[in-house]
């Protein structure tokens, strides 16, 4: 992951044009999920089961110090902890702060890279969570040169008329005996903001489920909100994984629309 000194990304935000500027989100944008709802960290781990809240230097949380960008601010969280149960990242100052909850299985790493969206300079949380109900987690501030764009959106007023219809993008690379999986789903992830060139504002439409399974077998499974960057981006470590194996993705958006994916590992 590139990172970038503060130098270099006011001189990059220096050269954009002056029509991006800072997003404000709307209060009422949501997921489909109760847990999106809960504006706390501590909201959030309880919704989803945690019995305490620890800060701990066995969560890592490796992201920028300064974004360029809000669109699209790169994410790696990782643990050497033991029997996890799902991750979650959480934008303390974005409108719907948290972004997305992963539900993994003894079939993958624990470790993942996403993409979110960034309305403004926040401390970011890398949530993990544990079969016994533990929670932890690592924090760091990201300094966001400009919010999440708010420029003019190319979707259709209704969303119907402009479904999804490329498939999603997976690559694999064997490395002993698992495999990086990396992967890029193609939709708008349209928060609810944006207007297009007509004017009008174009509503919420992203992808709220994901299930992504390996011979048949879920090994992933995750909520979504809006906070999830365009053409969302995933990487992971599949374990067990060899050559002629069946990865499919399943991904669903709030709007109903679904699809699903196929890939042989060679």
């Amino acid at each position: 992951m590139t990172l970038y000194s503060r130098r270099e990304c006011l001189q990059q935000a220096a050269g954009l044009s002056a029509g991006l500027a800072a997003t404000v989100w709307p209060s009422w944008v949501g997921a489909s999920s109760p847990v999106f709802e809960r504006k706390t960290l501590a909201e959030v781990a309880k919704a989803l089961g945690a019995k305490s809240l620890t800060l701990s230097a066995d969560v890592k949380l490796n992201t920028l110090d300064y974004a360029e960008n809000g669109a699209s601010v790169p994410m790696d969280i990782s643990t050497s902890l033991s029997g996890v149960s799902s991750f979650a990242l959480f934008v303390e100052k974005n409108p719907v702060p948290l972004a997305a909850v992963i539900k993994l299985t003894e079939g993958v790493g624990s470790s993942l890279t996403m993409h979110i969206k960034m309305a403004q300079t926040s401390v970011v949380y890398g949530l993990v969570l544990l079969n016994d109900g533990r929670a932890f987690y690592a924090k760091k501030e990201v300094k966001v040169v400009l919010g999440s764009c708010g420029g003019t959106s190319d979707t259709v007023d209704d969303v119907e008329a402009k479904r999804a219809t490329e498939p999603t993008k997976i690559r694999t690379q064997i490395q002993g005996e698992s495999a990086l999986v990396r992967m890029r789903m193609a939709h708008e992830m349209e928060s609810g903001q944006r207007k297009n060139a007509a004017g009008k504002v174009v509503m919420a439409w992203h992808i709220d489920r994901v299930v992504i399974s390996h011979n048949a077998k879920e090994v992933m499974t995750a909520d979504w909100g809006p906070g999830v960057a365009r053409h969302p981006y995933l990487q992971f470590n599949l374990k067990s994984a060899k050559l002629g194996d069946k990865l499919s993705v399943f991904w669903r958006d709030n709007k109903g629309a679904s699809r699903t994916d196929d890939l042989l590992i060679l």
